[in-house]
């Protein structure tokens, strides 16, 4: 009887069998054997379903986004332009971009060439009116010092550590670059009235809660920079970016294991990832100056990010292209990749509009289309300022202490999105909350059993967290919930021991007003 053939499932079982998450890269002859042999057999299974035609990121290498470029040139012409991190992938770009739109004079500060502790460092740029700096913009004075020599009218702030898991092992220097060094930049830029500021984020902060360290200290920049637009002089925009291909880490390693010929390690199946290439990059940055408003932090993004693609794809493709018989094995997923996907982040009664650099509570609060179709315009949506203040000391205290390990560092950090975000909960509408909440909890998928809530704990604690108090029977007829669907709701949030007391308020709540509801909750776990 001839053997029923192996699915992808069965063959991506195999490996992990073979492998298990966590081993080190495989190199026994026999193991290696079998592994080639099961990775060609995952491509002939990819290649039957009609994937591995051509590049799983061909849509996302050729996207092009809308330049404003009259309204673009008419900002900057005249000006004195600052980028920090100009010496990075995106930095280089826009400068060159710069260059091009006729800027005549360009500055940077990076810390690419910076030794410890040196001071200001000037190093002649590529053309003649562009001058790099040496210098880290966690140094307040040597900020001042690039900022009286250059004047800049316009900032770009790219500066950063960017890649996750890096910042995973470098807690102190991710937290101190990214967020003290933002502070500083925020303040020059207060002191010496610049008119514009634009700050690269990330698609990762638009999450309701993170405790990754790059993503937590993006997030917390971008309440930064909210802050400063409303208090401030200076009028602040903001881009959101993902997966930079023509910088991708990801593709780098699979391609040097590839010309290596060693096994490659992806982090597991099924985890997908959108891309976008780095001309969208610049331009998001350059149209960001025309879609700011004063007192207000505005953001723009790519708005259709296509499918997300599978990194398992990316890699088979890159082996096939190749033409070399290489295996792959999942090493599992590292810090800074860890967070699932809470499905309560977007909106679910748009579907066509759903893009994952944008959350719930901001496509509510404010959303736009630009007239060229291809760029989404939102707005930070509400917090409270004294909390992130008050927090922020606590973070800072910490990281001026060198005694205090990585892990407490980090843990403060994530404190300081939880009540900063538990404070947007609270003042956002709560119909929308509710909504978020039925989204998140996928009562149908729970149900069956085939969905579980521990790995969503966080986000969830934050929604039900906010409606403490706020409910009425008035909002509950308001809402798109039912009341049974409710109290299947409330019987869900029983297995989230931390959440008892929300729970126990919202069960008597309903019991008070004496709600007919099948589904009403017995006892508390």
């Amino acid at each position: 009887m001839q053997a029923k053939p192996l699915t992808i499932s069965d063959i991506v079982a195999r490996i992990q069998q073979l492998v298990p998450p966590g081993s080190p890269e495989p190199d026994a002859p026999k193991l290696l054997e079998e592994l080639n042999a099961l990775t060609q057999s995952l491509i002939h299974e990819y290649q039957a379903a009609g994937r591995l035609q051509g590049d799983p990121f061909n849509e996302a290498w050729t996207r092009p986004l809308h330049l404003y470029e009259s309204e673009v040139r008419s900002r900057l012409t005249g000006k004195s332009i600052l980028v920090t991190g100009g010496e990075g992938f995106v930095g280089g770009y826009l400068i060159r971009k710069l260059l091009a739109l006729g800027v005549q004079k360009i500055s940077s500060i990076d810390n690419a060439r910076c030794p410890a502790g040196a001071g200001l460092q000037p190093i002649a740029g590529e053309a003649s009116n562009v001058i790099l700096y040496a210098g880290d913009v966690r140094n307040l004075e040597t900020l001042r010092q690039v900022f009286i020599l250059e004047k800049p009218a316009i900032v770009f702030h790219l500066a950063a550590i960017r890649i996750p898991g890096l910042a995973e092992k470098i807690v102190w220097e991710t937290v101190t670059s990214n967020i003290l060094g933002t502070q500083n930049i925020i303040q020059v830029c207060e002191e010496f009235g610049v008119q514009d500021c634009i700050f690269s984020s990330t698609g990762k902060a638009s999450r309701y809660w993170t405790g990754e360290v790059y993503a937590a200290t993006k997030k917390v920049n971008e309440w930064l920079f909210a802050e400063a637009a409303q208090t401030g002089t200076v009028q602040y925009g903001m881009v959101r970016f993902t997966h930079m291909l023509n910088n991708s880490s990801m593709c780098e390693q699979i391609e040097q294991k590839v010309q290596a010929d060693r096994p490659i390690n992806i982090h597991a199946p099924e985890r997908y990832i959108v891309g976008q290439n780095v001309g969208e990059a610049v331009h998001l940055l350059l149209n960001a100056l025309v879609f700011s408003q004063p007192k207000r932090l505005r953001f723009i993004l790519v708005r259709n990010l296509g499918w997300p693609t599978e990194s398992l794809e990316v890699a088979l493709h890159q082996i096939q292209r190749s033409g070399k018989n290489l295996p792959i094995y999942f090493q599992g997923i590292p810090k800074g990749y860890e967070e699932s996907f809470f499905l309560g982040q977007v909106d679910w009664d748009h579907p066509t509009e759903i893009n994952t650099l944008i959350n719930a509570l901001e496509t509510e609060h404010y959303l736009n289309i630009s007239d060229s179709g291809d760029i989404l315009i939102s707005e930070t949506v509400p917090f409270s300022i004294p909390i992130l203040h008050d927090q922020l000391t606590t973070l800072k205290a910490q990281c001026t202490n060198l005694t205090h390990a990585p892990t407490i560092i980090k843990h403060q950090l994530a404190e300081v999105v939880r009540e900063v975000a538990l404070s947007s909960f609270k003042q956002a509408s709560i119909f929308r909350v509710l909504q978020i909440l039925r989204w998140g909890i996928n009562l149908k998928r729970y149900e069956q059993g085939d969905f579980h809530l521990t790995p969503y704990q966080p986000f969830i604690e934050l929604v039900v967290q906010s409606l403490y108090w706020r409910l009425n029977h008035e909002v509950l007829e308001r809402s798109q919930l039912s009341l049974e669907e409710f109290g299947r709701m409330l019987a869900a949030l029983t297995t989230i021991s931390s959440l008892r007391n929300e729970v126990e308020y919202l069960r008597n709540f309903l019991t008070m007003i004496n709600l007919p509801h099948s589904y009403a909750i017995s006892q508390v776990a």
